[in-house]
């Protein structure tokens, strides 16, 4: 057989240098006289547009060894790409040969064909083949342009060395298609092929690190903004979604919007936004990993965990941010995702269901306010990116079913699927992610963030006159509370904000010394001191607002608009006193970052996690004394609503203060009327002693009448539950309420409801046929006793009502359906 000859027009052709080196047994592989070399490109092209559209009928996807699911259309369309990308450097350059440069991408083709009939046996193989063919379309590309900017200054062995593997490793001899399967190679040899292609990359890389461009060359910008386009994220966006109508009524389809999700995640986001430093968060964003999870062509999770206080949620945002940017330029759909909140203000912040059905409503549009997606949602996008702050703080008991959802949709959809999971690392959560990509935040990774952030905080709260006010040493003393502050926070951002603040405290230099002398080495440490020097500092209106915030923040059933806030913060649980607080700054000054403002909802939050964790461990702050002065303050708000003689006459027993204006406690009254029932179930033992114990007998064993205080109450909640969207809250405000023609005790309805086991006896005295009543719903007090998982009361109905109390068809359905309680409420009928 005739040698094949090497074409070597041009000097500067480093395929045709590389060609050169090829052994005379590799060069029997090409075919360097194809006479048609022009047309290798537009064949290619129309090849893989014909691959893509059938992996999108055919919904080709395949799963990784690790878990991640390949979507193969997507590796097509990154095939697509650099195709159109190599024709535009022929376009910008006059002088480079696209004939003989096209050479690489007929062993391309070939391998995609033969790869193509393989796909109908055997997916999995076709799809690894084709993710490492578009691997070396982009270094064809990469290198194409290289070439032409780097050629005078860079390694020509090296450039050869990454040629000659492109030829001899990656294109087989030509054939017809009976001659494909015997020529094609296998992922391994293919594999191996490709990492050493990686190394003579990486050798090039190098190379191109050691010398300048060539600012003067021919069409150099084109060419270096080709050279950048390259390292974009593919574009994956639908542009015929922006055409879509659903003929709704923008106010109709703001009720459905909110029917599947009330959740204001856009605040959440804004508020977390807020106080971040530009810049923080790059080394996130430039990281490999994070770089091969968003530009990958697989379905995959990235899990982002650290420790405590070291900025997680915020480098969420700033992820959520980047995403958000390529939906801004076109390039991709917009981001869908969630902050996560162990807060029971906001309960529905860790509940999965309410967590799943967030991200469906974002998915249901485009974008807020525009029409409505068919209800197959991700199926619609080419790409959807769903980011989770704060995993760990979602129900401990519930968040496998959140996990377990988002894998689901890893693993059935035929679509790219994102998701970006940040959290502790609490052992569940770690057994459920450990076999995705991770990264971890330590110390190393986020130094420079730490530092950024420290020395920003520090110029600005020497700026506001907080920090070194009196100083005689301020450059001096600066930049060492700068230095021992960035060492010792060893990469947690809110140990760093907590010694900032507590130096605030201090006037004197020396002080100020001593201080950063023995800084504490933890949060807990540090909270122990500045909770100390805050719970006994002079003044008892000052101690009484700091205590009764931090009580507020721990139990407050939702989140209290400031005027609301400012309200329950300023009763004197001792006297009955209003201190009169009227300003947010003040009480964010006296809690000195305990609290944070959210404008964005316009309610206080705890300043981080954290802040909940350390007061849940003193005893002063249990759930049952933090919900007993929650319930204190919402009963007197009631009690002032309709005040009467046997109302004065109980203040003094309570030593509090008789002559409150009414007006002093109105801004409360909603909240109070809604959820006073509910401090009072969860203060449990305080129930049984003190003022709470006398407030509630008086509210429900009281006169009763159309003025008495329980009377005034209910016809209030019936109309604040025309408006009230909280459904587990709502069922037993609703169970408490009797037919309008009835005289039933509604004291008796609130004990079964809440489960004031130890007021019935009192309620329903000589009267045992009142348990045989119904409320407006129909149900009898055993029956609400029931379904609210009242134990107590149920049992006490039981003992006192043997002989005329039926255990109905609907009370047992009840009982079997109580999920928190059900096997309590069993026990105790089958007693």
């Amino acid at each position: 057989m005739a040698q094949p000859t090497v074409p070597r027009d041009c000097i500067n052709d480093l395929w045709a240098h590389a060609a050169a080196e090829l052994s005379d047994n590799d060069k029997q592989n090409i075919n360097f006289n194809r006479p048609d070399k022009l047309n290798i490109l537009a064949e290619l092209h129309a090849a893989a547009e014909e691959s893509r559209q059938k992996s999108v009928e055919s919904r080709w996807k395949y799963t990784r060894k690790n878990g991640e699911v390949v979507i193969i259309r997507d590796v097509f369309e990154k095939i697509v790409r650099w195709i159109d990308t190599f024709k535009q450097v022929g376009d910008i350059t006059v002088q480079y040969d696209p004939a003989h440069a096209s050479l690489p991408w007929a062993g391309i083709h070939f391998l995609l064909q033969a790869s193509s009939i393989i796909a109908v046996n055997d997916i999995s193989k076709h799809a690894s083949v084709v993710e490492d063919l578009a691997r070396i379309a982009e270094l064809i590309c990469r290198f194409a342009l290289t070439e032409e900017l780097y050629l005078q200054g860079c390694s020509e062995a090296v450039c050869t060395y990454f040629g000659l593997f492109v030829y001899g490793k990656v294109i087989p001899r030509t054939g017809d298609q009976r001659t494909m399967k015997s020529a094609f190679l296998t992922e391994r040899d293919l594999g191996s092929s490709l990492n050493e292609i990686q190394t003579a990359e990486n050798d090039v890389d190098r190379c191109m690190a050691l010398v300048d461009r060539i600012d003067n060359i021919d069409n150099y910008a084109e060419l270096t903004g080709l050279l950048a386009h390259i390292d974009k994220p593919l574009r994956r966006m639908d542009d015929s979604l922006k055409n879509i109508h659903d003929n709704l009524q923008a106010s109709k389809r703001t009720k459905i919007v909110q029917w599947l999700s009330p959740e204001p995640y856009i605040q959440h986001h804004k508020q977390t936004m807020q106080d971040v430093l530009k810049g923080t968060g790059q080394w996130l964003l430039s990281d490999p990993i994070f770089k091969k999870w968003k530009d990958d062509s697989t379905s995959s999770i990235l899990w982002l965990h650290g420790i405590h206080g070291s900025g997680k949620s915020k480098l969420v945002s700033v992820v959520i941010e980047d995403a958000l940017a390529r939906y801004k330029a076109g390039d991709s759909p917009q981001p869908v995702f969630f902050y996560c909140s162990r807060n029971p203000a906001e309960p529905a912040r860790s509940d999965p269901q309410a967590v799943l059905a967030s991200l469906a409503r974002q998915l249901s549009c485009l974008e807020p306010g525009k029409p409505l997606l068919k209800p197959t949602l991700i199926e619609q996008y080419l790409i959807t990116t769903i980011v989770i702050d704060a995993m760990d703080e979602c129900n401990p008991e519930k968040r496998h079913e959140l996990l377990k959802a988002l894998e689901t949709i890893l693993q059935n959809s035929s679509s790219l699927v994102k998701i970006f999971v940040s959290s502790r690392n609490d052992q569940d959560i770690v057994l459920r992610l450990r076999h995705y990509p991770n990264l971890e935040i330590d110390s190393q990774r986020n130094s420079d963030d730490i530092a950024r952030f420290v020395n920003e905080q520090t110029q600005q709260l020497v700026q506001d006159g907080k920090l070194l006010q009196y100083s005689n040493s301020k450059t001096e003393i600066k930049k060492l509370i700068v230095d021992k502050i960035i060492k010792g926070a060893a990469g947690m951002f809110r140990w760093a904000s907590m010694q900032l603040q507590y130096l605030c405290s201090l006037e004197m230099d020396d002080d100020i010394k001593s201080s950063l002398g023995r800084l504490p080495p933890d949060l807990n440490t540090l909270y122990d001191e500045l909770y100390g020097f805050l719970s006994t500092k002079p003044g008892r209106a000052q101690r009484t607002v700091f205590k009764n915030a931090l009580y507020w923040l721990l139990c407050a059933r939702r989140t209290l608009k400031t005027d609301e806030f400012l309200c329950a913060v300023s009763v004197d649980p001792e006297s009955g006193r209003i201190v009169g607080v009227t300003s947010k700054d003040l009480v964010l000054k006296i809690c000195n970052n305990f609290i944070i403002f959210d404008p964005q909802l316009d309610t206080f939050r705890f300043a981080h996690l954290s802040v909940r964790e350390y007061l849940e461990r003193r005893t002063e702050y249990s759930i049952s004394a933090t919900n007993a002065l929650a319930a204190e303050v919402c009963l007197w708000t009631m009690l002032s609503a309709g005040s009467s003689i046997s109302t004065q006459k109980l203040l003094p027993e309570l030593g509090w203060h008789a002559n409150v204006p009414q007006a002093s406690l109105e801004k409360l009254q909603i909240y109070a009327d809604i959820y006073w029932a509910e401090h009072c179930k969860s203060a449990k033992e305080q129930r049984s002693s003190g003022n709470l114990k006398k407030m509630l007998r008086h509210v429900l064993l009281g006169l009763g009448g159309a003025r008495s205080t329980i009377a005034l109450w209910n016809n209030r909640l019936r109309k604040h539950l025309a408006g009230y969207v909280y459904w587990d809250g709502k069922r037993p405000l609703e169970d408490t309420l009797p037919t309008a023609d009835s005289d039933m005790s509604i004291s008796l309805l609130v004990s079964c409801a809440y489960d004031f086991g130890e007021l019935i006896e009192d309620i329903i005295e000589d009267d045992i046929g009142a348990m045989q009543g119904a409320n407006q719903g129909g149900r009898s007090p055993l029956h609400i006793a029931i379904r609210n998982g009242s134990c107590a009361s149920l049992a006490k109905l039981l003992t006192l009502g043997q002989q005329c109390i039926e255990v109905t068809q609907e009370v047992v359905v009840a009982a079997a359906g109580n999920e928190e309680s059900g096997e309590g409420v069993m026990t105790l009928l089958l007693d």
